[in-house]
């Protein structure tokens, strides 16, 4: 008898262009906080989410971006990246030899000008 009725309920498919995203509890407060601002209006319906991240997120420049992916590097990632650059520059060497170089300060390669700049080689 239970198998008839779940065999006869329609299943109702919802048309939604919406999706979940994980973020941390502080992001979730600035939304809520902005939200309560933005809708803190006599008239007209209210400011969505959807609609004040829409806004927030054309607003994010290529200079954030970069500086976004820049932050996100470990020192690991940049050694990679120095050490990338110096084989170009000096032909193939092991990365021993790398390390080598930078420990007797014969490398120029360690400013962090230098391997940031790489960023815009698509490096990462």
């Amino acid at each position: 008898m239970d198998q008839e009725k779940k065999a006869q309920k329609p299943k109702t498919k919802r048309n939604t262009n919406t999706s979940a995203i994980r973020v941390s509890g502080e992001t979730r407060k600035l939304l809520t906080r902005l939200l309560e601002k933005a809708n803190k209006k006599s008239f007209g319906k209210k400011v969505k989410a959807n609609e004040l991240l829409l806004v927030a997120l054309k607003m994010v420049s290529d200079n954030d971006l970069k500086l976004l992916q820049e932050e996100s590097l470990s020192n690991a990632d940049k050694l990679e990246m120095a050490f990338k650059q110096f084989k170009k520059s000096n032909g193939s060497l092991s990365k021993d030899d790398f390390l080598g170089h930078l420990l007797n300060g014969k490398s120029d390669v360690s400013t962090h000008e230098d391997v940031t700049n790489n960023l815009d080689n698509n490096d990462l």
